[in-house]
């Protein structure tokens, strides 16, 4: 069992995941999770980039405690395919619509471009997840 602080750490260490330090935090980023320190109260909060508007959402309660369970990696791998399949979702939705309203097949073919990008990177973040449970 991890707390936020050895999380945090395992981003710091991470070589694969963005440095987007400033003068008043220390962040990190990959596959769209940002872990966030801020340097004067030391409070740590992981966010979702792939959701929200404005301003990214923090995570949810559960998904705070795959981070807690299993640590920095394997919480990013397991938000990030939520968030892809919350967007495969939203692609079939849209494609529904498409047809339904006779869009043009330009349309329907971006659709399904998109839809097959995100598969791409749900297959490969897959692959991640199952070798970090192999070791």
């Amino acid at each position: 069992m991890y707390n936020l602080e050895d999380i945090f750490k395992q981003s710091l260490k991470d070589n694969y995941s963005a440095i987007l330090d400033t003068p008043y935090v220390e962040a990190r980023l990959v596959f769209g999770i940002k872990i966030v320190r801020d340097r004067e109260s030391r409070c740590v909060e992981i966010l979702n980039t792939s959701k929200g508007g404005d301003y990214y959402q923090e995570i949810t309660d559960n998904q705070y405690q795959e981070f807690y369970l299993k640590g920095w990696r394997h919480g990013v791998y397991v938000v990030s395919l939520q968030n892809h399949k919350r967007k495969l979702n939203l692609i079939d939705l849209r494609v529904n619509e498409a047809i339904k309203d006779l869009s043009p097949k330009k349309v329907i073919d971006s659709y399904h471009q998109k839809r097959k990008n995100i598969l791409n990177r749900y297959t490969k973040i897959t692959s991640k997840l199952n070798l970090l449970h192999n070791e």
